[in-house]
């Protein structure tokens, strides 16, 4: 039972990091995004960043036929040379990274690092003002040896940019909800991720 509700949790913290379903800082937004809602100009995205910086606190609460599950994961990146490239509607990542998970289960905390070569993946997007319409996933892992990949469809993301153009951000604070057979979840994220134009 230990093991399905890690699993659980740590297939939550995927649709986290693959929806990058996040919300935005308004500090960082430039000009052109604050003064225009409905701006679809991709201009400003299309190129090529790298992940300088990620972590993200999760707590994923359950319930089951009456039995409660509560988790807590915090995860961050180590090392990175992970490239997303946007062109005008699509999108490619490419890379390796590292990630320090740590994750508390039933008061029993583990930590361990995960090291990621070779990933690849590609999608689609639109902008609208500050809404990222994304259709993909920039993210993936494994849990146990078994890769993990969630294309969840359509997903909205609030980004911003510095003034200068060269640093891309996504924060996220959202809670999660679901029921499904039987099953209740939910889910508070807080993340960040921060990328950096190469070019």
């Amino acid at each position: 039972m230990k093991k399905l509700s890690i699993l659980f949790s740590l297939f939550v913290l995927l649709t986290a990091f693959t929806c990058e379903n996040e919300a935005l800082d308004s500090d960082l937004i430039n000009q052109e995004i604050e003064n225009n809602d409905n701006n679809n100009n991709n201009s400003s995205l299309i190129g090529s960043w790298v992940l300088v910086d990620m972590n993200a606190d999760i707590i994923a609460e359950s319930s089951f036929q009456g039995i409660e599950f509560s988790s807590q994961f915090s995860v961050e990146i180590s090392d990175s040379d992970y490239v997303l490239v946007f062109e005008a509607s699509d999108y490619t990542v490419s890379g390796d990274y590292e990630l320090i998970v740590s994750s508390t289960f039933q008061n029993e905390t583990t930590t361990y690092t995960d090291s990621y070569t070779n990933v690849e993946g590609l999608g689609t997007y639109s902008t609208s003002g500050n809404i990222m319409t994304v259709d993909g996933s920039f993210i993936e892992f494994d849990f146990d040896g078994m890769p993990m990949e969630v294309d969840q469809g359509e997903q909205s993301v609030e980004y911003s940019l510095s003034a200068d153009g060269q640093t891309l951000t996504f924060n996220q604070d959202e809670v999660q909800t679901t029921n499904e057979g039987g099953a209740m979840s939910t889910t508070d994220i807080s993340s960040t991720s921060v990328w950096q134009k190469l070019d």
